[in-house]
């Protein structure tokens, strides 16, 4: 059975892609890096930069939360039903 997480874009990525949000079909087992590199091959530019290749983590230029929890490392297992958010750092003053 197919399984199914709900990615959501803000900002630069939601420019890219067009859209707020779609629905990303996942292999059992997936991480978060499987889900990334998927859309760093679909969307080019700016998801190549996502994953810092010196650390293997996500870069400090990019916000991803999964589940409403901010995440660095990229071997989060994701599950059917996941909610992966991608946007940039913001800060108020």
């Amino acid at each position: 059975m197919a399984q199914h997480v709900r990615v959501l874009f803000h900002a630069t990525f939601r420019e890219t892609v067009g859209q707020r949000e779609i629905s990303e079909e996942i292999d059992s087992g997936s991480t978060l890096k499987d889900l990334i590199n998927k859309l760093a091959r679909r969307y080019g530019e700016p998801f190549d930069d996502i994953i810092n290749s010196e650390r293997g983590e996500i870069s400090r230029e990019v916000v991803v939360m999964v589940n409403g929890k901010s995440v660095r490392k990229t071997n989060v297992v994701l599950k059917d039903g996941d909610v992966v958010m991608i946007t940039v750092p913001f800060g108020g003053g």
